[in-house]
């Protein structure tokens, strides 16, 4: 036993000068038993969403605001009835989505998941109501480009936390749209329209169901994808980001 021991941390040594960890922003050593990917001081640059919350979006409320409704869903009604953000899209947060969604850095859901988990149990979000989860759904073609659903990555790791069933066939994406990252604020909207339906409408006939996806702009995305289930007859859905734009 103390023999495999020793060879066993012979061989992490030999990985680690062969295969160093870094961080995947200021490429510090880490070291990798400790299954991390952003060093202690970048880990400290993402920022949590801060509270009080708009009861409608994820977006952050003043204290004094009685009503808990940012000016925002003040004028517009979102399809989806609650909405959750865990960090602000700050440059750290802006760097990693993107190597994550565009640079095939998949492993960074283990950094992401944890974080988004973190949000929801210190402002006890009641994750556990909803009947199941779902990621936004990608364009099949998109999806052989890319070859994964970055959203699916978090949904499955949040699913599989609380115990609760995971669904990745139930939104699908029969709309090839222009990325939302190259439109304005009204384009994203006109962008969305019709671009998602129900693989199965009896699957979610009356029960509630909780969207999740990287990042919140304008809504624009999860209001199309919420809109698309409550017509199914869902009767309660609710959107879990990992970030939230400022």
């Amino acid at each position: 036993m103390v023999i495999y021991g020793m060879l066993q941390a012979f061989l992490q040594g030999v990985r680690e000068l062969i295969f160093p960890d870094n961080c995947l922003l200021c490429r510090q050593f880490l070291n990798s038993r400790h299954q991390r990917q952003l060093c202690t001081n970048c880990m400290a640059l993402l920022e949590f969403n801060p509270a009080p919350f708009c009861r409608h979006c994820p977006r952050s409320v003043h204290a004094q605001n009685s009503r808990n409704i940012c000016p925002s869903c003040a004028e517009n009604r979102f399809a989806f009835d609650h909405a959750w953000a865990a960090c602000l899209y700050n440059e750290t947060a802006q760097k990693l989505l993107h190597a994550f969604k565009y640079n095939s850095k998949t492993s960074l859901h283990k950094t992401f998941v944890p974080l988004m988990i973190d949000f929801v149990t210190r402002h006890q979000i009641p994750v556990r109501q909803f009947d199941m989860i779902a990621p936004v759904a990608l364009h099949p073609a998109r999806l052989r480009e890319r070859g994964y659903n970055q959203s699916g990555l978090l949904s499955q790791g949040i699913a599989r936390h609380w115990g609760l069933l995971h669904t990745e066939s139930l939104l699908i994406r029969r709309k090839k749209t222009s990325t939302q990252t190259e439109l304005g604020a009204k384009q994203r909207w006109t962008n969305l329209e019709g671009a998602f339906k129900i693989n199965n409408s009896v699957n979610i006939a009356g029960k509630s169901v909780l969207i999740v996806d990287d990042l919140f702009t304008t809504g624009a995305t999860t209001h199309a994808a919420a809109d698309t289930l409550k017509t199914a007859g869902a009767a309660q859905v609710g959107v879990l980001t990992f970030s939230l734009t400022i």
